[in-house]
């Protein structure tokens, strides 16, 4: 029997789901489109009917690699920055991130391939995610040191720094095969940021 002939859009859909799980297993230069058109049972043709050039495809990946609209979660992020003491947001930001990359565990794989290989999806997810949330919380930072919660420093470092525990968590607990930290994932996003924010904090006396 022959299996039932796809939707446009559901073979758009299996065209990106199978391109982010052969280029997460072997890297862009390993995943050519005559294997992604092998694995998704069309010809290359069909392939450049939906995406008329690779770029097309991999912006098309990270779009599809997020939990939910990233307009949306950029919102909910600038509003916790609005409204949350410190604690509450850098929590919020960690569990955020830890949650995705949780829910897409193939897009970590992809970043990773895709700066090792200076990729165009590196200067992509750059520009769409690390970027932009890179900015709101050098921003909050920002804030707080302006009120005299933090202590002066250089708020664009500090956000790399916090960013950085966080993704070298993830990359530990997802892609190396052996754990660095027994607690659970929630005790460990605490203990980050209760190590930040001691770093962070201004000294009474200089207040």
């Amino acid at each position: 029997m022959r299996a039932p002939k796809l939707s446009r859009a559901d073979r758009r859909k299996a065209i990106v789901d199978t391109a982010a799980q052969l280029f997460a297993e072997v890297g862009f230069r390993g995943g050519t489109t005559r294997e992604l058109a092998r694995r998704v049972g069309v010809t290359e043709p069909v392939l450049y009917e939906h995406f008329q050039t690779k770029r097309d495809l991999y912006s098309a990946i990270i779009d599809d690699s997020s939990v939910d609209d990233f307009a949306e979660a950029r919102l909910r992020l600038e509003r916790k920055a609005a409204e949350c003491n410190p604690r509450d947001f850098f929590k919020y930001f960690a569990n955020s991130v830890a949650e995705h990359f949780s829910a897409n565990p193939n897009y970590l794989r992809l970043i990773l391939f895709s700066a090792l290989e200076k990729h165009d999806l590196a200067e992509l997810c750059f520009e769409r995610h690390a970027k932009v949330a890179h900015q709101i919380v050098t921003n909050f930072i920002k804030g707080h040191i302006k009120t005299g919660a933090f202590r002066k420093t250089d708020a664009a470092l500090a956000a790399r720094a916090f960013m950085g525990m966080v993704m070298h968590y993830m990359i530990f607990d997802q892609h190396f095969g052996f754990k660095l930290l027994r607690s659970s994932r929630k005790r460990s996003i605490d203990a980050m940021v209760d190590i930040f924010l001691s770093g962070l904090k201004a000294n009474e006396s200089s207040s």
